[in-house]
């Protein structure tokens, strides 16, 4: 992976961790979640999922094979590192539970302790190469984590290169695993599930089970896919802090780390992970942001070929990313 070394220092990442403030970013759940501690108590994760989808040159990638290969990319600024996070229930297309793909990028910028997480709207109507024009969110579907990071860098100025896969089904294991989360429900989505098979459900800071969270993550009813995509960061956010819970019960740590390395893929080694960790938790004041792709301003709700699709200025968003990334 194309990014500084940071050498570990004091006595160790897990006093050092107790010793700093812990930065709340979807990129540190990733990192801190299903590594760091881990590693910093000395166990190598034998059951990391590492997936065989390579980096080739642009020239050697087959956009219509079943697991498109990820095209090179040279990193466009030495000190941020960007990896893609997706989520999805299905690789159909067509079928309901396909086009429920989330795609989040966390990005790390170093030079300006800054970290991002950026989500892209799975109904943002894109051109996918060797597909013509389609949904981002059918990417995955069409050929896999490479063609969606393949699109995204394409059409949108980006570098990414390593990503996470988890499937939704894991999300719920992993949440029922730790107890379970507390999410911030407003009134109108508690009436909501209230009406909808959750009938205990109360607004403000609730613990949702493993259904319950995917349920919520998944929830577009009441708006559009821009609430729906803010509702999958703040599940993510749910976890992360649940974990952060357990920092201090090692054993315990170990157990939930161990099992939810069983259920995400990546192309990161454990060292490449770790070494990203270290590179986040050196900064002492981690300023943290969200956004979702397109921005307020640059796009219409439209349709295409009878697809509900977001049309946008493609422009005017691939300027917002460079602002927010670097």
């Amino acid at each position: 992976m194309r990014k500084a070394k940071t050498k570990a220092k004091g006595k160790g990442l897990w006093n050092w961790m107790k010793r700093h403030k812990v930065v709340s970013t979807i990129l540190c759940l990733l990192i801190l979640c299903f590594l760091v501690m881990a590693m910093s108590l000395g166990v190598l994760l034998w059951n990391l999922n590492k997936d065989n989808v390579g980096i080739v040159d642009a020239d050697d990638v087959d956009p219509n094979a079943d697991e498109v290969q990820i095209a090179r990319e040279d990193q466009k600024n030495k000190d941020v590192i960007n990896v893609l996070l997706v989520g999805s229930d299905s690789r159909d297309p067509n079928a309901e539970l396909g086009r429920s793909d989330t795609m989040i990028l966390a990005s790390f910028n170093k030079a300006e302790g800054k970290a991002t997480a950026l989500s892209f709207l799975r109904d943002t109507l894109v051109e996918i190469d060797g597909h013509g024009q389609s949904k981002l969110g059918h990417t995955f579907a069409y050929g896999g984590v490479g063609l969606t990071i393949n699109t995204i860098n394409q059409q949108f100025g980006l570098d990414v290169q390593d990503y996470v896969i988890i499937n939704f089904e894991n999300l719920v294991e992993i949440i029922d695993q730790l107890g379970g989360i507390q999410v911030m429900l407003t009134e109108e989505e508690a009436a909501y599930y209230r009406e909808n098979g959750m009938p205990d459900i109360v607004a403000g800071n609730v613990t949702l089970t493993g259904s319950q969270a995917l349920a919520h993550a998944r929830n577009r009813s009441l708006d559009n896919d821009f609430g729906r995509t803010e509702r999958q960061r703040d599940v993510i956010y749910g976890i992360y802090n649940k974990v952060l819970e357990q920092r201090n019960d090692p054993s315990t740590l170990l157990s939930l780390i161990q099992f939810c390395m069983t259920q995400v893929s990546t192309n990161m080694s454990v060292t490449e992970l770790y070494e990203m960790a270290m590179d986040v938790l050196s900064v002492d004041n981690l300023k943290t942001q969200q956004a979702a792709i397109p921005t307020e301003g640059t796009y219409e709700f439209g349709t295409y070929e009878e697809m509900s699709v977001l049309n946008i200025d493609l422009e005017a968003n691939k300027d917002y990313i460079q602002e927010l990334l670097y």
